[in-house]
């Protein structure tokens, strides 16, 4: 982290995410401290196959963020399955030899693998373990959590007392799509299409567009309206009062967005963190 000489207000990590190789590198040219993205396996957006970084690719992203100070997290935040356990243990070894800067966790499962193996890759809780208090906050730096990523239904108050009092770094999103339920705990598409969120494979039926239609008459009240969909997150008016608070990282959602998308957001960020902040 990088500290004002005159004042002390901490800058924060500008965390954005990329779900192709060419968005990492259009989001670190575009003023990146970190991009958090994900293997082929054990993470929430699974259900597109052309995303998400093979072995070969991670060594590369890897090696290229660090060689310019930037870091690398690595989203394992599914629920993980009995008969997977295996797998992963190999798959976190591997990231654990690329030297990875952190893994993104929901599962508990992964927290014991870690510890029973030796594992000695920085834990960050997803948003999807849902802290919201400090005593949630404690409870997984207990366990090894070096950060939390607090859960999106909380103000920037609570927030800050979480970390002061946990004494654990603090990340808080800043930008892109709102889920329509607690932090991402959904069960929508899993009962409609049998694919679940929290296996990484949501299809997001909260952000189509429905038809309200009167029980008791059958009218359609309202059409093609997006009845379920949460707006969209952007924080950029409220950089200073987060950046006061003393968050550590101000993370960016859109791991399925283009590198167009994406570069253009991180650069309209970075240009107003590190304006407020000098």
């Amino acid at each position: 982290m990088k500290t004002t000489t005159d004042n002390l207000i901490k800058r924060p990590e500008l965390l954005a995410p990329a779900g192709r190789e060419e968005v990492f590198y259009a989001v670190i040219e575009a003023g990146a401290d970190a991009v958090y993205l994900a293997g082929k396996q054990f993470n929430m957006r699974r259900h597109r196959k052309d995303f998400n970084f093979d072995e070969a690719a991670l060594r590369r992203v890897v090696k290229f963020a660090h060689e310019r100070n930037r870091k690398i997290y690595v989203t394992v935040n599914i629920l993980i399955g009995e008969n997977e356990l295996p797998v992963l243990v190999e798959y976190l070894k591997f990231l654990e030899s690329i030297k990875i800067d952190s893994i993104i966790v929901q599962d508990y499962g992964v927290i014991n693998i870690c510890h029973e193996h030796n594992i000695k890759i920085p834990l960050h809780s997803s948003t999807m373990m849902n802290v919201n208090s400090a005593d949630s906050a404690k409870l997984l730096k207990e366990h090894g959590f070096t950060r939390v990523v607090t859960s999106r239904d909380i103000t920037v108050d609570e927030v800050r007392r979480i970390a002061e009092t946990a004494g654990i770094e603090s990340e808080y999103f800043i930008h892109g799509d709102m889920c329509s339920v607690q932090s991402g705990q959904c069960h929508g598409s899993g009962i409609i299409f049998g694919k679940s969120s929290n296996r990484g494979q949501c299809m997001k039926p909260c952000r189509w567009a429905y038809d309200l239609v009167s029980e008791t008459s059958g009218n359609v009240v309202k059409e093609h309206a997006y009845m379920l969909a949460a707006r969209d997150l952007c924080l950029l008016e409220q950089l200073p009062d987060l950046i006061n608070a003393g968050i550590d990282s101000l993370k960016i959602e859109g791991r399925m967005k283009p590198a167009e998308t994406m570069s253009r957001i991180v650069a309209l960020y970075r240009r107003a963190i590190d304006s407020y902040c000098d």
